[in-house]
């Protein structure tokens, strides 16, 4: 959903109810779900009841596995998330999550206008982590705008040092 306008959500959530219904349609029921991503973006742009309710669909029409034994994962905006929408993620499921970072040098997050300090990422990177996600990752991009090879080198030190 590309907007900052959060009741936009709603009808295509709408829609993507329909889509969820008429898919789980063409599959065997009894045929659980492996692999489960929520990405393209920013799933967590949604409010927590509509990530509940997304889920539950999802549920109607697809055998979801509740042992924790799939992968489950989804696309995070450090920015946008708490440590208790990060508890919500893990008890909807997901036990992967990957986090937008881009860059963590000011100057190229400026170019980009992503502005997201190195403490907003530990913060959700910590929250991931206490609540057993098996699988925590983060997006860099080469090629911003006034990224430099010396000013990426220095964000993949900065994230080498998170681990």
């Amino acid at each position: 959903i590309i907007t900052k306008n959060r009741r936009r959500a709603v009808s295509y959530l709408e829609h993507l109810y329909r889509e969820i219904a008429l898919q789980g349609a063409l599959f065997d029921t009894a045929r659980p779900v492996r692999q489960l991503h929520w990405g393209g973006g920013t799933p967590t742009f949604i409010s927590t009841d509509q990530m509940r309710e997304l889920m539950a669909v999802t549920g109607r029409h697809f055998q979801l596995l509740d042992d924790d034994s799939g992968e489950y994962s989804i696309e995070i905006d450090p920015r946008e998330v708490t440590p208790e929408s990060i508890h919500l993620l893990r008890e909807l499921g997901f036990n992967r999550i990957s986090m937008g970072v881009q860059d963590f040098d000011p100057q190229v997050q400026q170019a980009v206008n992503r502005i997201q300090s190195r403490y907003v990422t530990e913060r959700a990177i910590q929250a991931a982590r206490d609540e057993g996600f098996k699988s925590i990752s983060l997006d860099l991009i080469y090629g911003l705008p006034l990224q430099t090879v010396a000013s990426f080198d220095r964000t993949l030190n900065q994230v080498l040092a998170l681990e």
